[in-house]
This record gives C-alpha cells, sequence and structure tokens, in this order.
C-alpha cells in the first residue's frame, strides 16, 4: 500500500562525504576516485583524479543563524544533511517532511577528471550506491535522483536502465542526453527509454540547457548572416526577450520537436521558483507572434504546431521554495505544475520550519490546489503510488 503523504519536498539535496560510497568504484579505480581533503581553514572540500579542488560551500548550510553564515567553517560533518540515511530520516521528521527527492552535484564533481572511462565508472558506482544502499533504508521516503552521463547516447541510455534496476525513481540531465547543449535526433532513443521505464526526468534549475564549450543552444537549419542579429542566439534573443531565461530548455525541446514526438514526455525543472510563470507564459507567446517570422526567414526555424505556453503547461513541472507570489498566482499554469521544495540542506531553506513556510505560503490558497502543490504531483510523477 502506498504511503500516506502530507508533505513531499519536489527539491532536496544530497552532499556526501565520497568515503560513504566509495567502495562500489572498482579496486583498479579507486584511488582516483573522489576524496575528501582539508583546506587551510578547516573546511572540507572533494578533488577528482588529482583534478580541481571544490570546497562544498557555505551555502550548505541550514538551520543557522542567516548571521552566522560567512562564520561558518563548511564540514560533511555538520550542520545537517550529509549523514546516514537513517539520520536524514530523523531530519525529516523533525520537519514535518514525509519525502524528499534529492539533487546532488555528482556529475559536476566527477566530471573534473579528462578520463571518459573513470567519469563512466563514478557515474555508475554512484549511481548504484544511491539504489542499493541509500535509498534501501526507506525507499518511500528517500528519493535521490541518479546521475546521466555526458559521454554520448548509448552511455546515457545504458545508465539510465542501470538506474531503474537499481530502484532510483529519476534521474537528473545537465546536458541533453547526446551529451550537447542542444536536442539531436539521438535524443529520442533516451526520451523513449525513459517512458519505456517510467522514469522521472529532471533538470536542476531553468534556462537553457548548457553543452560542451561552443555549443550552441539549437541546430539551426541555417545560419543567419542577413541581419544585425547574426551574432545572436535566435531562441535566446528573441524567446527571452522580457519574459527570462527560465522556460529555455522547455523551448529548446518545443523546436526541436520533441514534444510532439513524445506527446507523454514531461520534464522537471527544480529549484526555479514560480512567481514569474504568468509573465513569462504570456511573453513567450507575444515573442512568438512578433518574432517567429524572424526566425522563419532568416535562420530557417518551421513554425511550432502550438503556442509555446501550451507546451509548457502540457509538458513541464516546476520547483519552489518559499513563493507566496508563485503558490497564489498557480492557475497561470495550473496547480498541478508546481512543486513545493524545502532545498535541505542549503541555506535557501528553512530547516526545520518548513511548516511554518507552508502555511505562511498557501495561506490563500484552496486546499485542493495546496495539496497538489504540496503532495499530489510528486507522488504521480515519480511512481510513489506503484
Amino acid at each position: 500500500m502506498a504511503r500516506n503523504y502530507k508533505v513531499i519536498s519536489a527539491d532536496s539535496h544530497l552532499d556526501l562525504d565520497p568515503a560513504v560510497w566509495v567502495h562500489h568504484v572498482p579496486a583498479r579505480w579507486r584511488e582516483r576516485a573522489p576524496k575528501r581533503i582539508v583546506m587551510p581553514n578547516g573546511a572540507d572540500a572533494l578533488q577528482s583524479d588529482n583534478g580541481e579542488v571544490d570546497t562544498i560551500g557555505i551555502t550548505r548550510n541550514v538551520g543557522v543563524p542567516f548571521e552566522d553564515l560567512p562564520r561558518l567553517v563548511p564540514k560533511f560533518s555538520e550542520p545537517v544533511g550529509n549523514g546516514t540515511p537513517e539520520l536524514r530520516l530523523q531530519e525529516q521528521d523533525r520537519d514535518g517532511i514525509d519525502a524528499e527527492v534529492m539533487f546532488t552535484w555528482a556529475d559536476q564533481m566527477f566530471r573534473d577528471t579528462d578520463d571518459d572511462e573513470l567519469y563512466r565508472v563514478l557515474v555508475h558506482a554512484y549511481n548504484e550506491y544511491l539504489g542499493r544502499e541509500y535509498m534501501a533504508v526507506a525507499p518511500d521516503r528517500l528519493l535521490p535522483q541518479g546521475t546521466i552521463p555526458t559521454t554520448g547516447i548509448d552511455d546515457a541510455v545504458k545508465e539510465l536502465e542501470h538506474c531503474a534496476r537499481v530502484g532510483l525513481k529519476g534521474v537528473t540531465l545537465t546536458r541533453f542526453p547526446s551529451g550537447r547543449g542542444y536536442p539531436t535526433p539521438d535524443d529520442d532513443r533516451f526520451w523513449a527509454a525513459a517512458l519505456d521505464l517510467n522514469m522521472a526526468l529532471a533538470r536542476h534549475g531553468g534556462g537553457p540547457f548548457s553543452g560542451q564549450k561552443g555549443d550552441p543552444i539549437f541546430q539551426y537549419p541555417r545560419q543567419n548572416t542577413s541581419t544585425d542579429l547574426h551574432k545572436r542566439d535566435a531562441i535566446t534573443l528573441l524567446f527571452s526577450n522580457m519574459g527570462g531565461q527560465q522556460p529555455c530548455g522547455a523551448l529548446q525541446m518545443a523546436y526541436a520537436g520533441v514534444w510532439d514526438r513524445f506527446p507523454r514526455l514531461k520534464m522537471y525543472f527544480a529549484e526555479t521558483m514560480a512567481g514569474w510563470i504568468p509573465f513569462a507564459l504570456f511573453m513567450v507567446d507575444d515573442n512568438y507572434k512578433r518574432y517567429q517570422p524572424i526566425m522563419r526567414a532568416f535562420w530557417g526555424v518551421d513554425d511550432l504546431e502550438r503556442r509555446p505556453s501550451e507546451y509548457l503547461r502540457e509538458h513541464t513541472y516546476w520547483g519552489t521554495l518559499y513563493d507566496v507570489p508563485g503558490a497564489e498566482n498557480c492557475d497561470a499554469i495550473g496547480a498541478d505544475h508546481i512543486m513545493f521544495c524545502t532545498d535541505f540542506p542549503h541555506a535557501a531553506g528553512d530547516w526545520p520550519n518548513s511548516g511554518q513556510v507552508i502555511e505562511d505560503m498557501f495561506a490563500g490558497v484552496p486546499q485542493d490546489k495546496k495539496q497538489k502543490m504540496l503532495v499530489e504531483n510528486a507522488v504521480t510523477y515519480w511512481h510513489l503510488d506503484d
């Protein structure tokens, strides 16, 4: 029987000392795996394959007065959120949270190595740990997102299948599945596999997908050499004009025909907030009406089958922290397209006082819509009622 959830955080974080999962890395690679090192000021940092040293960051702390943040010495051991899965459950209970969808910065850390084989080994090992050990302690409450490698479509599909086998409910994309910053026909294999496997797809943050250095955000049928706009990217220039860049990733997919070819496909964009949505939906349609003739004439971009706002309303979810305007104006995109997040254990959240945040944020929101944003959307998207 499915758990009776009252509040789910659709965007929390998991920042772990590599010592807890590195045993999943094959022995011959282990010396080159990420390891914790201590900085001169006592702060913890990570280093992978003798690459760049990355400190774990002051803002990965919550539950301390804001005035004290500048004086913190960030460590994995303190203050909260970086310990065992059993401890994480206690921290959820203290905050009144029944489950968390957890994002990690694993890909960023692993990609510090230039060795693609090592990179794939690390991604695989980390996903193995998350599914078989961390999540296994409470699979209805601990919901870490898997990491997808950016070394090509074959690797992406293979690791997606591995994530499903070990029990993960969803995966995070930092680039398109081919590894590029723009959609390609190869990506269709991944979209189809995700639907077949019932795997929830997410991206942490909005804006256009990032790619390899020098990647455009779209493969235009022809290059514009005829106007003063020839050095600019058409989608970001014409579409995000005044409406903001948050919807750009979803619009990349719309212009590539992804949503048309895969009408059941959805994408969740975490930690974007939601107050911007009403204005952005208006602006993307207005920009389309005004500037699509320019894109068609100079970049050879075919017209969309539907208005941009229709793709956003049908295919996207957005994650928001404390955001009263976003909750009050949820009807712009529909309450069934917004999910509440605590961002635990990062400083943008309010642990252990999320109950007060929820009370303030949803004070004027009808109960049925509040229930969608706090619980039902996450249950549906990550198939928690299966």
